[in-house]
């Protein structure tokens, strides 16, 4: 496909079964079949914004084909790339609608795909991180037991380029607090959201570079919106290709400070969060100077604030009279002993 060109089917639900696996879920959690007529079923739509990942991308346009869900659109949009990407995509075009443009970066394209879809449910699936089999009925089951839900999120598997495990990353129950407070936030990875989140939130930021998606997630929350699936549903691959957060410096550093600031000066922040401002402050500028790379002075003097911030929440509390905070829920992560392909574990 050339730049502007379209390829549009009509997806094949049979089609494309070979990865085909049931997810071993953990035990507080039991996978269930949707018993409900098919037209009652909400349409669930999964975009795969693609730039340059023609090695990983048939996998995860296999891995969204066969989750057996009854109603999908699967919408792939290459964005300029100059690898074997529209080839590999090409051989979906009877499953999936593709559209291939002028490279214009991540949010914008991501953007695109929102614009396009039609699903009461969306999902943004990076090209190089397969889903689970068993992510789309979760999602739906989750949001469908909770009107009040705009998305839900799973945990997911770390893999490398050959799709052995390093780690699964089990995360918390996220609320804005829990995401200010410990300011180690590991969304990502097959969140599905609702309609009403984009009529309520809205499209990603263009603007950002780096933390379009986390800055999606911090306005989800000042909704109250994030609702936990505790069962592993989703990959994130870790390659070369993958941008590295560490090398990305001074603007990396500056966006993510900048999620604390936006959610600190949004009128509706509840009182009480507004009243740990100055932890919360600590925390952002202890971790932004983490991503500042080679620009040391940029570290020193996000490491000078972070201790003054922190100070001044100590003195905060003590003149309030309030509390010392616990310690913040955290992602628990389990490391792989030896080598194992995703495929093996969860079939």
């Amino acid at each position: 496909m050339g730049p502007g060109e379209e390829c549009v089917a009509v997806r094949d639900d049979k089609a494309d079964r070979a990865l085909v696996v049931r997810v071993r879920q953990r035990p507080a959690v039991k996978q269930r079949r949707m018993c409900v007529p098919m037209s009652s079923l909400p349409l669930v739509s999964l975009i795969i914004p693609a730039y340059n990942q023609g090695k990983f991308v048939a996998e995860t346009i296999k891995s969204v084909l066969s989750q057996g869900y009854d109603r999908t659109e699967v919408l792939v949009l290459d964005d300029g790339s100059t690898d074997e990407t529209p080839e590999v995509i090409r051989g979906f075009c009877d499953r999936v609608t593709a559209v291939r443009h002028d490279n214009m970066g991540e949010n914008p394209t991501v953007n695109r795909g929102l614009e396009m879809a039609q699903g009461d449910i969306v999902c943004i699936v990076n090209a190089d991180d397969p889903l689970l089999p068993g992510a789309v009925e979760a999602a739906v089951a989750t949001l469908a037991d909770d009107p009040t839900a705009l998305a839900a999120y799973p945990d997911w598997l770390e893999i490398d380029p050959l799709g052995h495990v390093t780690r699964t990353v089990h995360l918390p129950d996220y609320d804005l607090g829990v995401m200010l407070a410990g300011f180690n936030v590991a969304l990502g990875p097959g969140v599905f959201l609702r309609r009403e989140a984009l009529e309520r939130v809205g499209k990603r930021n263009p603007a950002l570079r780096y933390t379009g998606d986390l800055d999606y997630w911090f306005r989800v929350a000042m909704l109250d919106g994030l609702r936990h699936i505790p069962a592993v549903l989703a990959t994130h691959r870790v390659h070369p290709q993958a941008a590295s957060s560490a090398a990305q410096g001074r603007l990396m550093a500056e966006e993510v400070l900048r999620l604390v600031q936006v959610a600190l000066r949004n009128p509706g922040l509840p009182r009480g969060l507004r009243s740990r401002r100055y932890r919360f402050l600590s925390t952002a500028h202890s971790v932004a100077s983490h991503y500042c790379g080679a620009d040391a002075s940029t570290r020193a003097r996000y490491e000078r604030l972070a201790r003054w911030y922190g100070y001044g929440a100590r003195v905060h509390r003590r003149l309030m009279g309030l509390p010392k905070p616990g310690p913040s829920p955290a992602p628990r992560e389990e490391l792989m002993e030896s080598t194992v392909h995703y495929h093996t574990l969860y079939a």
